[in-house]
């Protein structure tokens, strides 16, 4: 009998340790303001990652965190304004998104405290973020016609002086499944006042960028004209239209 009580009495301290543990399946790293937490690959696929930050506060003195700071809007943390005690826990959340921001990361997250041995804590979180191939829409929403998708369907470059220059970029990318040799046909009386390169041939899935350079006419008070893009030669349903008006 007595093996019996003393096994049901191990039995219940394992089941109270397990459900004292972590339930939600949050990721925890203990690191120091002097150390790097690093969170090693992330995949950009998964979407946004969270973990937890346990900082000890070896400091002689009780910490009293107010207030949080992390530069870069891809990490966002949280935390208790409560007071850490000498040889406490300080525990940060923190949400990392990974999205469009493939290869090596580094952020800082500040602690600000007040009526403390210290005014601020940064702690550093690193990793490696693994892109993927994103939809060819994400960026390039506006489907041409032909396989060609664009992230433009008008350049307006605002009001101009005559003469005065502006830049711009945009987004292209061939949606087919083909290579595809593609051309932007500006109308020869704005040529002049236009400059970008001519992509060419693109293998499928490909996605690039272009700048245009626009110069602003002399005796012209609005500029609103079309660039055709081909395809192989074909034209594309839609076109990309230049904008402008004299200042």
């Amino acid at each position: 009998m007595r093996f019996f009580a003393s096994l049901r009495m191990t039995i219940a301290a394992a089941l109270l340790v397990i459900s004292c543990g972590p339930r939600d399946g949050i990721r925890t790293i203990r690191t120091t303001a002097s150390q790097e937490a690093d969170l090693g690959k992330i995949y950009e696929i998964d979407g946004p990652v969270t973990f937890r930050l346990v900082i000890r506060n070896e400091l002689a003195d009780t910490l009293y965190p107010v207030q949080l700071y992390t530069p870069c809007g891809c990490t966002k943390a949280r935390f208790d304004r409560k007071p850490v005690a000498p040889g406490e826990d300080e525990i940060l959340e923190v949400t990392y998104d990974p999205a469009y921001r493939p290869g090596r990361m580094m952020e800082e997250i500040v602690v600000y405290y007040r009526d403390s041995p210290v005014r601020s804590r940064g702690f550093v979180i690193k990793g490696e973020v693994i892109g993927y191939l994103h939809p060819i829409e994400e960026d390039r929403p506006y489907a041409y016609g032909e396989g060609l998708y664009m992230s433009h369907k008008v350049l307006h470059f605002g009001g101009r002086q005559p003469g005065e220059k502006a830049d711009m970029f945009f987004r292209y990318g061939n949606g087919g499944k083909k290579k595809a040799d593609i051309r932007f046909n500006i109308p020869q009386e704005w040529s002049p006042y236009v400059r970008m390169r001519q992509p060419g041939r693109m293998k499928s899935n490909g996605r690039d960028t272009i700048h245009v350079s626009f110069t602003m006419p002399q005796n012209i008070d609005s500029v609103d004209f079309a660039i055709q893009p081909t395809v192989n030669g074909k034209i594309t349903e839609e076109v990309l239209r230049i904008k402008a008006y004299k200042k």
